[in-house]
């Protein structure tokens, strides 16, 4: 009786230890997955940083300053005229006609 007893328990546990084997496998797997996305974001913080720095360093240049003139406040260089096109669909719809083709002799 007493072995029946000590195989039941020992058969508990074991199934016990198997179940709680079962569950830190998931939640290892679960914090590898974590761990990987943060890795992922890291990169991607690390690429927006230098994506960043390269913008301060160019503001520091004629040509950033003279695009960003143009284009958010719309200067122009001396003797530039603006064209400002009123109608876009017509540009659109405008198709050029096909090249005259010369009849054989």
């Amino acid at each position: 009786m007493k072995l029946l007893f000590v195989l039941a328990a020992a058969f508990v546990v074991m199934a016990g230890g198997i179940l709680t084997l079962q569950r830190l496998d998931r939640d290892i797997e679960e914090l590898e997955d974590t761990a990987q996305e943060t890795r992922l974001r890291e990169l991607e913080a690390e690429k927006q940083k230098g994506d960043m720095l390269q913008e301060i360093n160019n503001q520091d240049t004629d040509a950033y300053i003279r695009e960003n003139a143009r284009t958010q406040y719309g200067y122009l260089m001396p003797g530039e005229i603006r064209f400002e096109v009123t109608n876009p669909e017509a540009l659109q719809m405008a198709t050029p006609s096909p090249a005259p083709t010369e009849a054989a002799p």
